[in-house]
């Protein structure tokens, strides 16, 4: 819900789609994905200069706060695929977001590359932060 006009985190929600199924990460704390661009620079002879940008896909992170195997389970899949000689195929990531007017954005993320970046650091009476990172080949607006 947002909150004088602005949007929240909390107004985010995530859906992560595998090869081999859903990919429900509890305690998602922090989502958040930047498009990267190819840039080239083209300046004329009458010395005018123009910029051609060329979409490169997305990047993002995605932290949790470790409260079952979720995510070390994913990883271990995926590392065990990997050395079997099994491909991992590609993640789809839905982001969905309501809107300050209660209107709903819905993106999906295509192509996406996904990783545990880290695993946690454990420490007394501290809780376990963990995090993926995730490349995409593009960026959908889908409802």
């Amino acid at each position: 819900m947002a909150d004088q006009g602005y949007s929240l985190g909390r107004d985010v929600a995530i859906d992560i789609i595998t090869a081999s199924g859903p990919l429900r990460l509890p305690k998602v704390t922090k989502f958040s994905s930047k498009p990267k661009f190819a840039n080239q620079e083209i300046t004329t002879l009458d010395g005018n200069t123009d910029e051609l940008l060329t979409p490169k896909g997305w990047d993002g992170d995605i932290e949790i706060e470790r409260v079952d195997a979720t995510a070390d389970n994913y990883q271990a899949q995926w590392e065990d695929n990997w050395f079997n000689g099994v491909s991992n195929g590609t993640v789809t990531i839905t982001e969905t977001i309501t809107e300050t007017g209660g209107s709903t954005s819905v993106y999906r993320y295509e192509g996406v590359v996904l990783r545990l970046d880290n695993a946690g650091t454990k420490q007394g009476d501290k809780t376990v932060p963990q995090s993926f990172k995730f490349t995409a080949r593009r960026r959908k607006k889908v409802g």
